[in-house]
């Protein structure tokens, strides 16, 4: 069995062990979403840890006690939709995200958890990992990435958009990236996609990222109850399995 295929049975198993099966009449209701439920903008991008935090967002919901259903989405199409008031609300966002991309949105004031912003470059390159040496140098990132989009620049780095989708593990093996800026997840997934040659890469580890859940200013009046319901989701361990995926952890 290959490392990708190894990584992907390691997180099914431990999402199946997390969160039960639905009955039978939350599948009914699966099937035929509510119209008046909330839609949420779910990030597809998330690959094998979206069921993780489609669960862990039907419960806060429910909890609060609203209805609402995840849109699985390409990240740039979920700011479209928005714009458009085609959803209601946004899994996961950075907490600057409404001040500088989207000021109809609000974030609920809990954050969910922060991330490491990291940049991926072969060992080998003659980048040596430090964020002053990004200075004219071409950096990648993936579409949807807007706190990269913001802050990439900033270090004098010549950014290239890389649609997602794209082989990002194969790009490095052929050098065709040289670095590559993501969060460390998401790097995770592609070392493990690049197999013994993961040893060859540089791993650097640039800033942290909290991120929070967004929901549209009509919908305001639903902040309270939805800050209480994370707070409780995060207090009572909901969330313990997403602190354990790698460099992703609580903001105390």
């Amino acid at each position: 069995m290959n490392a990708r295929k190894s990584i992907c049975w390691l997180f099914m198993g431990l999402l199946t062990v997390s969160f039960p099966q639905l009955s039978s009449a939350q599948a009914t209701k699966a099937e035929k979403p509510d119209p008046q439920c909330m839609r949420l903008g779910a990030d597809d991008s998330l690959s094998i840890f979206y069921p993780l935090f489609e669960n862990l967002a039907a419960r806060f919901y429910e909890e609060a006690g609203f209805c609402a259903t995840s849109v699985a989405l390409p990240s740039k199409r979920i700011e479209i939709m928005l714009a458009n008031n085609q959803l209601d609300a946004d899994w996961l966002r950075m907490e600057d995200y409404p001040r500088d991309f989207n000021s109809s949105l609000i974030a609920v004031p809990v954050p969910l958890f922060q991330l490491d912003a990291v940049l991926l470059s072969m060992k080998d390159d003659s980048f040596d990992g430090e964020i002053a040496a990004l200075q004219g140098r071409s950096v990648a990132y993936q579409s949807g990435y807007r706190w990269l989009e913001k802050h990439l620049p900033l270090t004098g780095a010549v950014t290239k958009e890389m649609p997602a989708g794209i082989p990002i593990s194969d790009l490095l093996l052929r050098k065709r990236i040289k670095i590559f800026a993501t969060d460390s997840v998401r790097a995770s997934l592609i070392l493990e996609e690049l197999g013994d040659a993961k040893s060859d890469m540089r791993v650097t580890v640039w800033e942290k990222m909290k991120f929070f859940h967004l929901v549209h200013k009509r919908h305001r009046e639903k902040i309270p109850a939805l800050s209480v319901a994370i707070r409780n989701s995060i207090n009572r361990g909901d969330f313990k399995k997403i602190y354990a995926l790698p460099g992703l952890s609580r903001v105390d």
